[in-house]
């Protein structure tokens, strides 16, 4: 093996630039974009060179195999995960390029008391056998190197085409902390083709390559699950995660679930994290990331009079969003400090009463809050949602998403999709928002760095005040700590479409286009060449969002805006994982506010440019609703 590959193997952080094309023709002059032709790229994951196709990718420990659905204990993390348990993985496959083997090297945090590595599927005795088993012989520093010469399951010689099952599983010989024993991620690589996210076939569940329409984020997709554990499936790696994402994924998922407050990890086994104990507050909505993105999912409405802990009260003086004199921007209805500024709670439900055309009735509702101290009269209560796919949006290029905005209507289709513009604050540049509710922040790294500021009190360098504050103060998340968690949260996968043959969701999913749905929900964007993460680069991706800003009637209106967004304005949400809602969540809850209780309440709340798509969702029978309902919980 080259030096050079070597290096790259064990994570160096070198980046190298690349030229492109000028900025394209369209752009609007005062969006300055994320990334271009100048953006250094981490890299490549993938390789093609004359003697091989090299593909690169990561691994962490994990405690059973993955179709042993009786444990549920594939999925999860266990205790020091961020500790010498992730993996780097290169495959040489030289079978792609006339050769005769496929060799897999794998570099490991320390050393192995048995390197075993597993390859061809064959589940006759249990569903973690193999037909080939080979403990891989060390060839360097914590490296170990696995060559297939032949295909093991069939007894023949390697082609391209061929189905490589591979597990490698971490037994460490002397680790610091924790167990020693522990198995690893089912990876499915396709010689001549490389890495795919899979689905088990037959009684067996033999592993076959997705087909890629199911691929929703691209080659960040997540094989299908067997081992029934739906509340951990928004808390897994990319399926393509680069070598140098691994660790710093570990980390920030580490500080994701730690309490600010006493340092405690929301998982047991776990010891406090010291560092960042008593950086809470003063003013705060809750103690750590994981309080209020539960399981990484979509957040419930509290029950009528509970604390609203799980929800951001965004504040303004005016409905312009200028900050409240004595709240600032944000509502911390709890503190570190005696009484906090105020406190809210969901009051009742306003039920809305309506009819189907075919005369079947249904009800919606409507919340009512009361405020403790302090009432605003311009406020904006907003619910978090779920947290995967975010890094895919941010590499969407600008030019991409102004293709789809339309806000003079020039179409006259009744959609005026309009961007959201903000300013950098970090660099004071224009940029493009779109993440939250009214698209307020232009990239991963500002959303996570504002929801510290303004969720827990934690300042960082992007916002040293703290919320309401005059002045800076000392930052209390560092530049290092705010990366981890932006790669985290940046890479974390996307599992795959479901139902992908069900005639059903099929038809449901063409009457989601006959609705024009689509002209918002956009089913299909690239991302950019330009990214610096390696597996967020240009990949085809199915997120169901055009990332603008869409007016949606009066009955979804707060009165408050937020930069260019009016109080009756809302950035499309992505529409990927929303099928798994119920299962992450344990209950369902849509819209900004968790009004809707199911699928069918969110399409009829919508109004305005959504009007003529929920009349035509109205018109429906019940059988085409069904269908329609169908489609989007496949994905």
């Amino acid at each position: 093996m080259t030096t050079r590959l070597l290096l790259l193997l064990a994570c160096s952080l070198s980046f190298t630039a690349v030229a492109g094309p000028p900025p394209a023709k369209g752009t609007r002059p005062e969006i300055v974009p994320l990334f271009d032709a100048t953006t250094k790229l981490e890299p490549a994951t993938t390789e093609d060179t004359p003697d091989a196709l090299i593909t690169r990718f990561a691994d962490r420990a994990r405690d059973r195999h993955a179709r042993e659905a009786k444990f549920h204990s594939y999925d999860h993390y266990l205790s020091f995960y961020w500790e010498e348990r992730t993996i780097t993985v290169e495959v040489l496959d030289h079978v792609a390029k006339g050769g005769k083997d496929v060799t897999v090297n794998f570099a490991t945090q320390t050393a192995l008391g048995a390197p075993e590595f597993r390859a061809f599927f064959r589940g006759i005795n249990t569903v973690a056998e193999y037909h080939f088993n080979h403990s891989a012989p060390l060839i360097g520093s914590n490296l170990y190197s696995a060559r297939i010469t032949a295909n093991a399951a069939e007894r023949r010689p390697l082609k391209p085409g061929d189905r490589i099952e591979m597990e490698i599983s971490q037994f460490l010989k002397a680790p610091k902390n924790g167990r020693k024993n522990y198995y690893g991620t089912t990876v499915l690589y396709v010689v001549g083709r490389g890495l795919v996210p899979w689905e088990g076939r037959g009684e067996l569940l033999d592993s076959f390559p997705l087909p890629e329409t199911a691929w929703l984020g691209g080659g960040t997709t997540l094989p299908y699950q067997y081992s029934n554990e739906p509340k951990e499936r928004f808390k897994q790696l990319a399926g393509n995660i680069a070598p140098l994402s691994v660790q710093p994924f570990m980390l920030g998922r580490r500080l994701h679930h730690t309490d600010f407050g006493d340092g405690k990890h929301s998982e047991g086994g776990n010891p406090a994290f010291a560092e960042h104990a008593g950086k809470l507050g003063p003013g705060f909505v809750a103690r750590s990331c994981i309080a209020c993105h539960a399981h990484n999912g979509r957040a419930l409405p509290p029950e009528v009079g509970a604390p609203m802990y799980q929800t951001v009260v965004k504040l303004g003086a005016d409905g312009n969003g200028t900050p409240h004199p004595q709240l600032g921007g944000a509502l911390q209805p709890q503190s570190t400090r005696g009484e906090p500024e105020a406190r809210v709670a969901l009051a009742n439900w306003t039920s809305v009463e309506g009819k189907y055309a075919d005369g079947t009735p249904y009800t919606l509702r409507k919340p009512a809050y009361v405020f403790k101290g302090a009432t605003p009269e311009f406020f904006s209560v907003r619910l978090t949602p779920q947290l995967v796919g975010l890094g895919l949006l941010e590499a969407v290029s600008e030019e991409t998403i102004l293709a789809l905005a339309d806000p003079d209507d020039a179409n006259k289709d009744g959609i005026r999709g309009r961007t959201q513009i903000i300013r950098d604050p970090e660099t004071g540049q224009p940029r493009l928002g779109r993440f939250g509710y009214k698209a307020g922040q232009a990239t991963v790294r500002h959303q996570i760095a504002g929801a510290f500021n303004s969720d827990m009190g934690v300042t960082s360098d992007v916002f040293p005040k703290p919320d309401g504050a005059a002045q800076p103060e000392k930052p209390e998340l560092s530049p290092t700590d705010l990366a981890n968690l932006t790669r985290y949260i940046s890479t974390l996968g996307v599992s795959a479409r479901r139902d992908l043959t069900n005639a059903e969701a099929l038809r449901g999913e063409q009457l989601f286009a006959q609705a024009n749905c689509t002209a918002c929900h956009t089913a299909t964007l690239t991302t950019s060449a330009y990214h610096p993460f390696a597996e967020l680069r240009n990949q085809t991706i199915h997120p169901y969002t055009d990332l603008l800003l869409h007016d949606l009637g009066p009955a979804l209106a707060d009165n408050l805006g937020e930069h260019r967004a009016s109080g009756a304005e809302w950035r499309t949400p992505p529409l990927w994982s929303i099928g798994l809602t119920a299962g992450v969540s344990g209950g369902e809850a849509y819209l900004h506010d968790g009004r809707a209780r199911t699928l069918e309440e969110a399409i009829l709340w919508h109004g305005g440019e959504g009007e003529r798509s929920k009349e035509a969702f109205r018109a429906l029978s019940a059988a085409d609703r069904a269908a329609l309902v169908k489609f989007l919980k496949s994905l």
